[in-house]
């Protein structure tokens, strides 16, 4: 069998970002299909564990190597077959009373946001939702996950039986879905996020900064988790591409860490990644960022990172002090420039709170 080619780090660092108005994307009404039937769920079963377990049945499939594979995973996944019975979110969850979700607004587009306390129940959750029930290693430094593409068997049931019960034929279903689909990719999928609370990427309030302590590092952790999600959320729709990677993680620790703590701190970013003293540590989150990249590159990317991290904070200093400007504006200008170009010592960004920014 051959092995996989590692990719350079010029190969890696390559933009996948694609520039241009982002079709399908109203900054009017930027909600997406999939939403206002998360709201309408919301409103009729409110946002406890067991109307998420209702919503997504992918919860009911036991993680375990090969999941997807099974009969199980094809009957009530692919072939939408509804559960035989209500299933108890105690029997999945071990804290069901800590789980809670409810849909959050966002310039990008509104997400349903689903907060998991329990450590093992955000794992349960990451695998069942992020990895088709399959049993992947989650970092211990990993407190959220943005997940796209998610298939809604449940939503889809409802969609087919309210086209019949309107006049039309079985026979027709299959290419009012493919119409559906062309209209909205998540006409019968979801998008998501998960969260659960600790300190940012294992950051200690003394880290932060002498204004925080643990009760202000852990409220701030939570604005800084949610909002660096939905910047990948944000780049999904806007620039074509979410991928873990170097490059989406700047940008979301940039507008995460802004929003939060109101700068973007290199030091910060670096700690986060896992980088100290120009190393990185054996359980870092960098590792989940460089898959297929040739691991004797990985010190040129540790230094092409600080000088990015330092050449951002810079550039960003006054950005999030008082008045933010539009979030989806600064993404964008951000994602303009491949990491290869933010590392040049002469780089810099516009300013964007001039009202003659023109993207």
């Amino acid at each position: 069998m051959t092995e996989p080619t590692s990719q350079s780090l010029d190969e890696y660092l390559e933009s996948k970002f694609v520039q241009g108005d982002p079709p399908g994307f109203d900054p009017d009404r930027p909600d997406e299909a999939h939403v206002q039937w998360w709201r309408d769920h919301h409103a009729r079963h409110g946002g406890s564990a067991s109307s998420l377990v209702t919503a997504l049945p992918q919860f009911e499939i036991e993680v375990a190597e090969n999941a997807s594979a099974t009969d199980e995973y094809a009957r009530l996944i692919r072939r939408m077959v509804p559960s035989e019975g209500p299933v108890e979110a105690a029997a999945i969850f071990d804290d069901p009373e800590g789980v809670t979700w409810r849909v959050a607004d966002h310039p990008a587009g509104a997400l349903p946001v689903v907060v998991l306390e329990d450590r093992a129940d955000f794992e349960r959750a990451y695998r069942a939702l992020g990895a088709r029930c399959e049993p992947v290693a989650v970092g211990r430094n990993v407190h959220a996950l943005y997940v796209s593409g998610l298939p809604s068997p449940v939503r889809a049931r409802e969609a087919r039986a309210d086209f019949l019960a309107s006049g039309g034929e079985s026979a027709g279903w299959a290419a009012e879905m493919r119409r559906r689909r062309a209209s909205d990719a998540t006409s019968f999928h979801d998008r998501l996020i998960l969260l659960h609370p600790a300190p940012y990427a294992g950051l200690e309030p003394s880290d932060v900064g002498d204004d925080f302590d643990e009760r202000t590092w852990a409220s701030a952790s939570m604005r800084l988790r949610l909002e660096h999600e939905f910047t990948h959320h944000a780049t999904s729709r806007l620039l074509g591409s979410f991928r873990l990677h170097v490059h989406d993680e700047v940008i979301a620790d940039l507008m995460g860490f802004g929003l939060a703590i109101g700068r973007f701190d290199a030091d910060l970013f670096l700690k986060g990644l896992g980088i100290r003293h120009h190393e990185v540590g054996s359980d870092a989150r960098l590792w989940s960022y460089v898959d297929g990249l040739d691991r004797t590159a990985v010190p040129e990317l540790v230094e092409t990172l600080e000088i990015v991290s330092g050449n951002l904070e810079r550039e960003t200093r006054e950005l999030f002090a008082g008045h933010v400007p539009d979030r989806l504006r600064i993404v964008r200008e951000v994602a303009r420039y491949d990491v290869r170009s933010m590392s040049d010592p002469t780089w810099s960004l516009p300013d964007l709170h001039r009202e003659s920014w023109n993207p």
